[in-house]
């Protein structure tokens, strides 16, 4: 596993009045040279003082072949070779979304107050927790530090990363997704520096003068009433409110679904609290996991988390309207919390199964998070998880969005 080293953002240029500057651009031409250079020259028009510090590169895997190959060009346009990345099912900036052909987002950083730490860690299947008590000891304690990961979708355990990135003392807020393609490739790609490489985890720390406001919009939306888990055993749920679980969920899905359960295990989904010692869920604040099967004769549902008799459970269905109504309850949260403040930057990482498949057509998610911020530079991709904290802890998130904003 590569050694880490921090990076000091911009201690050459200083911004009279601003802490951070940001850029982001996209492409979407196929040809992957012209692409990168579009993106990046876009990018770059948020500083027209100086070179970038940092770079995020997020693209298509139709690009990958050829990206190794340009990243030199990358680093050449942008003034630095600190750059971190990952292939996306599609890719987004406060441009818009590109869903379903060639993509490539790029986002270049500068600033005098804050401090990057980028990082790579190589062989990651198998090594999570090791992974991530490096990270940990890399990037440092600091509980106000916010910290992106960019994982291999098909390589990583992000449970057992978190799990070694708390164990070693690691505290603060953690936010990415996992790398993702369109399943051409049948791998996922991580970019470091001059390096397109597989089965790693890339990403970087950002600590110093600014202000993390983080929030996630879940894209399944609760049907029915809170309900409790009255036998389980590890995966396996027994009974919900004393009856067989899977007569509760035949119950709440009605009979369309009942007679067509592989459609509706798409899309009836089961809601759990983020410490399994809640009692109530609150609104919003839910771990959405698939249910991986069901048992009609003896009553069980198996579900894709360990739970416990006496958690709590809601039932959690795909609706597009409603995740519109989240996002934007999400967005006046944000708004809130800034108390008027612009932030310098946006950072979104958009669950694969959210987008097109979700809305019916593309683009509804960077729609609404241009109308509530205007002008500000954000980048993100469509993953095969996301990461983010909820409930006072970090937590692999499914069928979410989330949105860190970084604020002075």
């Amino acid at each position: 596993m590569a050694p880490v080293e921090p990076i000091d953002l911009c201690p050459r240029f200083a911004y009279p009045g601003a802490m951070l500057k940001a850029g982001a651009g996209q492409s979407s031409q196929p040809d992957t040279p012209a692409a990168v250079e579009e993106a990046a020259r876009k990018a770059m028009e948020g500083l027209p003082d100086g070179n970038a510090d940092l770079v995020l590169l997020y693209a298509t895997v139709d690009h990958a072949g050829a990206l190794e190959q340009e990243l030199p060009a990358l680093h050449r346009f942008t003034g630095t070779r600190n750059s971190v990345g990952c292939t996306g099912l599609g890719i987004l900036t406060d441009g818009g979304e590109s869903e379903g052909e060639s993509g490539v987002a790029v986002m270049a950083l500068a600033s005098d107050t804050v401090r990057a730490r980028p990082f790579v860690r190589d062989a990651l299947k198998g090594n999570d927790g090791v992974a991530g008590q490096d990270i940990a000891d890399a990037v440092g304690p600091d509980p106000s530090s916010l910290t992106v990961l960019l994982a291999d979708g098909y390589k990583s355990r992000p449970d057992a990363m978190l799990d070694g990135l708390s164990r070693a003392g690691h505290s603060g807020p953690v936010v990415g997704a996992a790398a993702s393609e369109n399943g051409s490739h049948g791998k996922t790609y991580q970019f470091y520096e001059d390096r397109v490489t597989s089965n790693s985890v890339v990403g970087f720390s950002l600590s110093g003068a600014f202000e993390a406001v983080i929030d996630i919009t879940q894209g399944c939306q609760p049907v029915g009433e809170p309900m409790v888990i009255t036998k389980a055993h590890e995966n396996l749920i027994f009974e919900i409110d004393g009856r067989p679980a899977f007569e509760v969920f035949a119950d709440l899905v009605g009979k369309p679904f009942q007679q067509d359960l592989r459609r509706a295990l798409a899309f009836v989904f089961v809601g759990l609290p983020p410490d399994p010692r809640q009692k109530e869920i609150e609104p919003g604040q839910y771990l959405v996991r698939n249910i991986i099967g069901v048992d009609a004769q003896r009553g069980i549902l198996a579900v894709a988390q360990p739970v416990e008799a006496g958690q709590p459970l809601i039932f959690a269905l795909r609706d597009g309207q409603r995740a519109r109504e989240d996002l934007q309850q999400m967005l006046e949260r944000q708004a809130a919390r800034l108390e008027g403040r612009t932030p310098r930057m946006g950072l979104y990482f958009n669950c694969c199964a959210r987008g097109s498949g979700l809305y019916g057509v593309p683009g509804i998610d960077t729609a609404y998070i241009k109308q509530a911020l205007g002008e500000v530079p954000v980048i993100g991709f469509f993953g095969n998880y996301e990461l983010g904290p909820l409930a006072g802890a970090n937590h692999l998130l499914t069928y979410t969005g989330v949105l860190a904003l970084i604020a002075e």
